[in-house]
């Protein structure tokens, strides 16, 4: 006779199946917001320090009834980036070879993405998410310096450092830990990994 208990993964929608999964791959709740795998932002959207790369894990709705669940994988891999028409073009290339995700832009930042996704709800795999995780961490830690490099802007782990040494200064007050690490120097310290075309 076939058992009637499900765990929590195979009850409720297929968000809730999908963020079951994630929640327990990370070690994270609503109780427990923080790992040393994971930060829980909201239920449903997560986010991972991967190497060098921070990935963000978010649950959709999809579907014609919004029945079924899209797991999205993203790292940011470019901070203020214009959009070129050669960078466009060599993205659209890159797309078409990678065996795996997607470049995208998103205006809003002048962010340069690295994205894929998987179907979610009871067939999410948690080998297959931290698959995803994984590849989309080196997808961006591969790619951030030639970007840089040839098209300017700034890798997103320099934005990151140079933001948490904003936070460290403010807190410090008036007088910096170092004459020359105040915010304002911070904020305009050249990124490293490249520089910008045409320099």
């Amino acid at each position: 006779m076939p058992s009637t208990h499900s765990s929590p993964e195979s009850a409720g929608s297929a968000v809730d199946q999908s963020c079951a999964v994630i929640e327990k791959i990370l070690g994270l709740s609503t109780s427990h917001r923080e790992s040393d795998r994971g930060i829980f932002i909201d239920r449903g959207l997560y986010v991972i320090k991967q190497g060098s790369s921070y990935v963000m894990i978010s649950v959709a709705h999809t579907g014609e009834n919004r029945d079924q669940a899209l797991v999205r994988v993203t790292a940011q891999v470019v901070a203020g980036v214009k959009p070129e028409p050669a960078l466009l073009r060599k993205l659209l290339i890159l797309n078409g070879r990678l065996r795996f995700g997607a470049f995208a832009y998103e205006p809003d930042g002048d962010l340069i993405l690295f994205a894929h996704s998987l179907l979610g709800g009871a067939t999410l795999n948690p080998n297959e998410v931290m698959a995803a995780v994984h590849d989309v961490a080196l997808a961006a830690d591969r790619y951030d310096d030639q970007i840089v490099a040839q098209y300017g802007g700034r890798r997103m782990q320099d934005v990151i450092e140079e933001s948490a040494w904003a936070r460290l200064l403010k807190k410090a007050g008036d007088e910096p830990p170092h004459p020359q690490l105040d915010e304002e120097t911070t904020k305009k310290a050249p990124a490293s990994g490249g520089k910008k075309k045409g320099s």
